[in-house]
């Protein structure tokens, strides 16, 4: 059981001492870890958020106005018909 001491504290007191090396075992330098093993596995989960994360940035102001051109039938015109068709082609 241990001692409680009174107000007064410890009677035998010391000054601390830095801890003497243990002289029987030399000390042996630390080896930075074999990282040359790591690996790193990312789940499906996080590739699709990275995919997620890479799509532009949604403009309301545009779509709802390509919306109206579309419902007013003047969205398909002679020269985007042409740039459609031209990038089509680029593409095959």
């Amino acid at each position: 059981m241990s001692e409680i001491n009174g107000i007064q504290g410890p009677g035998d007191l010391r000054p601390i001492q830095p801890a003497q090396p243990n002289r029987a075992a030399p000390v042996q330098p630390q080896q930075a870890p074999d990282r040359a093993n790591d690996t790193v596995e990312i789940s499906q989960v996080a590739r699709l958020l990275g995919k997620v994360a890479e799509i532009p940035e949604v403009r309301a102001e545009k779509i709802a106005a390509v919306r109206a051109q579309i419902e007013a039938g003047t969205y398909i015109t002679p020269e985007k018909i042409d740039i459609t068709v031209e990038r089509l082609l680029q593409e095959l």
